[in-house]
């Protein structure tokens, strides 16, 4: 997925330059990882577009889910934004490989 990207606070990445049409400065680039993110951050009811959205992933600080049922949550709120969960770890991994 390509869009605009985010900087580490969550604002939209922006890096001034002098273009032929003048002044730009988006950041645009691969969202897949930072989409993610967002998805899994979110509590239900915080996202007003799609109040069901939101894995509640702080419930399971103390909890004694296994990872399993974790998991699980992660798959079922990814697929509801429309991110697929293999890709997702396989882009983590590749990532990781090479940094």
């Amino acid at each position: 997925m390509k869009g605009l990207l985010l900087d580490k606070d969550g604002d939209i990445r922006i890096v001034p330059h002098k273009g032929k049409d003048g002044l730009t400065g988006f950041v645009i680039g691969d969202t897949l990882i930072q989409n993610a993110a967002t998805v899994l951050e979110l509590n239900q009811g915080e996202l007003k577009e799609d109040p069901v959205l939101g894995a509640n992933l702080i419930r399971y600080i103390r909890s004694q889910a296994d990872k399993r049922a974790i998991e699980k949550q992660m798959k079922i709120h990814l697929k509801r934004a429309g991110i697929d969960y293999s890709e997702l770890v396989d882009k983590i991994n590749i990532e990781i490989t090479n940094d």
